[in-house]
C-alpha cells in the first residue's frame, strides 16, 4: 500500500498547492471525509469548510468554498469555486467584512440579495477561523 498520497488543490483563477501528504480531511456535503492512502476511488461535493491535510507532525489547513474533490490512484485533486491560503488572510479586514454584512442584514432593505450577504458573512467567518487555526500564539 502507498504511504503518502498527492494532493491537488486548484481554484478556476489559479493552483493553490500541490504536495505529498499523509492523510486529508474533505469538508464534503454530507460531512467531513477523511482520506488516507489506498481509498477508494470517489468524487464528492465540497461544502464550505477547512480542507486539512498531515505530513509528518504538522497540519495544515485551506479555506475552500464549494466545488469537487475526487479521489483517485492515491491523488486527491480538490477543485473549488474559491479557495484561501491562511497567509492570504487579513483578520481585520475579514472582522470589517462580518460587521458590513451584519449592518446590511440589519438595515433589511427591500431589494436585499439575503442569500448573498449571508455568504459573505459565512465566508469571512471560515476565513477568520482558518487565520486563527494557523497561527493559534496570537488567539490565546
Amino acid at each position: 500500500m502507498p504511504e503518502k498520497l498527492k494532493l491537488i488543490i486548484v481554484t478556476p483563477e489559479r493552483k493553490l498547492d500541490e504536495r505529498e501528504v499523509d492523510f486529508v480531511t474533505i469538508p464534503a456535503s454530507g460531512g467531513e471525509m477523511g482520506v488516507l492512502p489506498g481509498h477508494v476511488p470517489c468524487v464528492v461535493t465540497l461544502a464550505e469548510g477547512l480542507l486539512r491535510y498531515r505530513t509528518g507532525g504538522s497540519e495544515e489547513a485551506f479555506a475552500v468554498m464549494g466545488g469537487f474533490a475526487e479521489v483517485l490512484d492515491n491523488e486527491v485533486s480538490v477543485f473549488a469555486e474559491s479557495g484561501e491560503l491562511a497567509a492570504e488572510i487579513s483578520e481585520e479586514k475579514e472582522r470589517q467584512a462580518i460587521a458590513r454584512a451584519k449592518d446590511i442584514l440589519a438595515a433589511k432593505e427591500k431589494d436585499l440579495d439575503i442569500e448573498a450577504v449571508q455568504t459573505n458573512l459565512r465566508r469571512a467567518a471560515l476565513r477568520i477561523k482558518l487565520a486563527q487555526k494557523s497561527n493559534p500564539r496570537q488567539h490565546k
